[in-house]
């Protein structure tokens, strides 16, 4: 069953093609400046989901949640699926339609102000304009709060929800240029089966020109895919992989850092240091070790606990 919309929202703007829906809609936008949410949801959509457009009140942005279809907006065909976000306006052009057999899940934000078109305009995603994320419950957790957050109609509501649509805005520099076409690229494919690979495998890989080899790819190839889809390179992944490993090492054992280093992959622990300082706010591993412990020491005395050794 559908909840009922608030009265002055026009029901004729939402799609009737949906087997269940939650949404947030409140009474009018009071502040023109502002960046103000005029309606925001989640919609589980039909097999024959189907919803063209050719012209609307509202900036609007739409994540894909679940399922997949396709996208024709402004003339340009997509393929949509988990992690697809897309950004129309009042003059924009656009036919969503659901795949039968994996039919959509979406959530949606209308939204309008002066900021808003600021936010829009000099952001990472246009009107007009379609993305791809390689991580879609990092923004599924973020257009879920706008309505939670909404619906809690407290004095503060209206502005946590337009704060919340305003770090979906920002998480979206961390999105790839440009998206997926209608085609789906075998390179996409080919970079998650490389970053799974290098993200299992961390510790035993010595370069990353052993991981291209292993995975039966050039290292160029590896290096192109890495700067296309995450903006990084195989060997900084690497690097990062190790260092949040060392730092749980550091934090969570007793062992050496020459020890450490061997753990998180390293084979010099010279080096190690040298990269762990340059890493972590200029501190070697043993002086960020000593501190944290130090720290512990005397929380553990101001609550009263006792310290062994």
């Amino acid at each position: 069953m559908l909840p009922r919309m608030a009265s002055s929202f026009p029901a004729s703007l939402f799609a009737t093609q949906v087997d269940a829906a939650r949404y947030y809609c409140p009474e009018q936008p009071r502040d023109p400046l502002a960046l103000e949410v005029v309606c925001a949801g989640w919609e589980s959509c039909r097999p024959d989901y189907e919803l063209v457009r050719s012209a609307f009140p509202w900036l609007a942005v739409e994540l894909v949640a679940r399922g997949e279809g396709s996208l024709d907006i402004d003339g340009v065909r997509f393929r949509l699926r988990a992690g697809t976000t897309f950004c129309y306006g009042p003059t924009t052009t656009l036919r969503i339609a659901s795949d039968p057999k994996r039919p959509l899940q979406k959530y949606f934000v209308d939204f309008a102000g002066r900021a808003a078109e600021r936010i829009v305009k000099g952001g990472p995603l246009g009107v007009g304009q379609v993305r791809q994320s390689l991580y879609p419950h990092e923004l599924v957790e973020i257009l879920e709060r706008v309505i939670v957050e909404g619906n809690r109609k407290t004095e503060l509501s209206r502005r946590i929800a337009g704060n919340y649509l305003r770090i979906y805005f920002q998480k979206l520099h961390e999105c790839p240029d440009g998206a997926v076409r209608e085609e789906s690229p075998r390179s996409l494919a080919s970079y998650l089966r490389a970053r799974a690979f290098l993200e299992r495998e961390f510790q035993r890989l010595g370069r990353a020109e052993d991981a291209a080899h292993e995975l039966g790819m050039a290292p160029e190839t590896l290096c192109r895919l890495f700067q296309h889809y995450a903006r990084t390179t195989p060997y900084q992944l690497l690097l990062t992989l190790r260092l949040n490993l060392a730092v749980d090492l550091l934090l969570g054992t007793d062992l050496l850092v020459k020890q450490v280093a061997e753990r998180a992959g390293f084979d010099d622990p010279f080096h190690f240091s040298r990269v762990f300082k340059r890493r972590v706010n200029g501190m070697s591993p043993v002086a960020f070790q000593r501190l944290y412990r130090r720290t512990s020491t005397l929380a553990s005395l101001e609550t009263g606990g006792t310290v062994s050794g």
